[in-house]
């Protein structure tokens, strides 16, 4: 099963939408191809209107997407969109899905077209910043929480220690001491130095004494472990 996608411009309406349809049909019929009511449009809009701005183009996608249909039929793929980045992104957005695109006039869209290597460096300089863009935000994410971390700010996504709690909110949220964790801190750290109790005895000890843990919930050896290993 295969959807149709037809379009008309503000400025050039050579190819009516019924024309494009039809045209559409006929390639399928010939090919074996089903597209029963599978139909979108966007009449009157530029060539150049990013897809997010076509409902009609939006809603072929998410049928593919979706797995109603196994890809795209357009007469043209200027009907896509007349820049050759946006008919690009929209290509990509089918073949990710794992859809196939093809124009009634030419027959399938390739990913990777021997007879147009213009395209083809197009589609992996597409991907190779894809990926450039993905490292540099992690990057910049990176960055900011070791200078957030430097300057004393509290990084949400790290594990508050023991003998800190967090101040402020937001952008302003600063690891400060806590009187109370330093404490406890030292109580678990003299029991394991001076009587030589065991990490899940003092566990123990804790949990009699009902001393609150840092996340709530009892005290076990591990969590003893971090508290006495933390100063």
């Amino acid at each position: 099963m295969l959807a149709i996608y037809v379009r008309t411009s503000t400025t050039n309406n050579e190819d009516s939408l019924p024309a494009q349809e039809a045209a559409c049909r006929a390639y399928a019929e010939r090919q074996g191809y089903d597209v029963g009511t599978l139909v979108f449009s966007d009449a009157g809009v530029s060539g150049r209107t990013d897809l997010s701005d076509r409902p009609g183009l939006s809603e072929a996608l998410t049928c593919v997407k979706d797995g109603r249909a196994h890809g795209l039929i357009v007469h043209r793929l200027d009907r896509l969109a007349r820049e050759l980045h946006v008919q690009e992104a929209a290509l990509a957005h089918v073949w990710q899905a794992g859809g196939r695109v093809h124009e009634a006039t030419n027959g399938e869209v390739l990913q990777d077209d021997p007879d147009d290597p213009y395209r083809t460096a197009m589609r992996q300089m597409a991907g190779v910043f894809s990926q450039l863009e993905r490292g540099m935000i992690n990057a910049r994410l990176r960055g900011g929480r070791r200078r957030k971390k430097e300057q004393g700010g509290y990084n949400g996504g790290l594990t508050v220690p023991v003998g800190k709690r967090v101040e402020g909110t937001g952008k302003d949220a600063r690891l400060v001491d806590d009187e109370a964790g330093i404490h406890l801190r030292d109580y678990a750290q003299r029991l394991r130095r001076d009587e030589r109790m065991s990490f899940n005895a003092i566990a123990g000890r804790l949990n009699v004494e009902q001393v609150p843990t840092p996340r709530g919930g009892r005290w076990h050896a591990t969590t003893v472990q971090r508290l006495v290993v933390s100063g």
